[in-house]
């Protein structure tokens, strides 16, 4: 109970954001499957992300359009993701944008690659 609490008798209320960490016992691994709900066979393991970082260009567009060309070309083991989100950008340290992450790990910055360049680096 805090200040307010203990002088006027009442409860404080707990924060929405109150997280309660949890521990995944030895010899249990976390699942790594994907979230898509049984949609594809993915067994987390073979299951590549692709992130495009970009503010919405045309540049930036034709990237994530590559992107989603090279995963179908992967039989459904990819994923693609378009983050526009500036403050996001920054966090990964990404100085020149487009930009392209495969499992998170920055893999090119400020060029658009082809569809071919990226089914090589999955």
């Amino acid at each position: 109970m805090g200040l307010f609490g203990k002088v006027f008798g009442k409860e404080e209320k707990k924060s929405c954001c109150e997280m309660e960490i949890v521990e995944v016992p030895e010899g249990e691994q976390a699942s790594t499957t994907c979230d898509c709900g049984g949609a594809c066979d993915a067994s987390g393991e073979d299951l590549v992300t692709l992130t495009v970082l970009g503010p919405g260009c045309k540049r930036c567009h034709q990237l994530n359009d590559n992107a989603q060309e090279a995963a179908k070309k992967a039989n459904g083991k990819v994923s693609v993701d378009y983050v526009t989100d500036p403050a996001a950008i920054a966090n990964a340290g990404i100085m020149s944008t487009p930009a392209l992450l495969v499992n998170g790990k920055v893999v090119s910055q400020g060029k658009v690659l082809s569809s071919d360049e990226i089914a090589s680096l999955i």
